[in-house]
């Protein structure tokens, strides 16, 4: 799958208190101009590549997806552009574009969430697996509207849990086994064995409905420099 690197330049200014900086940024896409089989990133078994209509060009697209939360992941060895040890990586944030094509009901209202999962080491063993998620200030766009595009910061040079995130664990919310929350989130940060895209926060309840879907550009971005440790993760 043909993946493209863009060299950015972005300011980050924060307000009030907090210090001004600019971090140069390397950024991969998953454009999805490949086969369905090269995708670094896929939806469901059934999903499939469009030539046409993304934004631009190709994009993965899912139509007849039952799901209560609908999410596009990390998927096979192309993936590992996006996954790893953050932290080494220097990764500053994470982004997808999206497009609601029909749903059995209505989606308003529905934010979408960043989330890091991890195996914490142990790939045989789900018991101790741990999620970190950033839910979004924006929601899945009214069927028919234009692509949405949806971008998260990540604090990856944060050695505390940073504002905003949730722990889940198998145990359930802001559970990860008997690690204290900056423990896990510092084991999650730094072995990423998996990310998506979810359209749902982890403490609700969504009924299932039939979704038709499209997404493209999947993308990571990656800090020539360290960012400060303690930068605050915003959509």
């Amino acid at each position: 799958m043909k993946t493209r690197l863009i060299m950015t330049v972005a300011a980050l200014i924060l307000l009030a208190v907090s210090p001004s900086w600019s971090t140069p940024n390397t950024t991969t896409t998953e454009t999805f101009d490949g086969t369905v089989e090269e995708a670094s990133w896929r939806v469901a078994e059934f999903d499939a590549i469009a030539p046409t209509g993304g934004n631009p060009g190709a994009y993965l697209r899912v139509d007849g997806l039952d799901s209560a939360i609908p999410r596009i992941f990390t998927f096979g060895t192309l993936a590992q552009n996006f996954l790893g040890d953050y932290r080494s990586k220097a990764v500053t944030g994470l982004g997808v574009d999206v497009k609601l094509f029909a749903i059995d009901f209505t989606a308003q209202g529905r934010p979408v969430s960043l989330v890091l999962s991890s195996d914490m080491g142990t790939p045989e063993d789900t018991s101790d697996d741990c999620d970190a998620w950033l839910v979004g200030q924006k929601t899945v766009p009214r069927p028919g509207a234009a692509w949405k595009r949806f971008n998260f910061k990540v604090a990856s040079q944060s050695t505390t849990l940073p504002h905003g995130w949730v722990l889940v664990g198998n145990g359930g919310i802001d559970i990860c086994g008997d690690l204290t929350p900056d423990e896990a989130w510092n084991r999650v940060i730094t072995d990423v064995d998996r990310a998506s895209f979810q359209f749902g926060e982890p403490d609700f309840f969504y009924i299932f409905q039939v979704w038709s879907l499209g997404f493209d550009n999947a993308r990571i971005s990656q800090s020539t420099h360290a960012a400060p440790p303690t930068l605050t993760p915003t959509e």
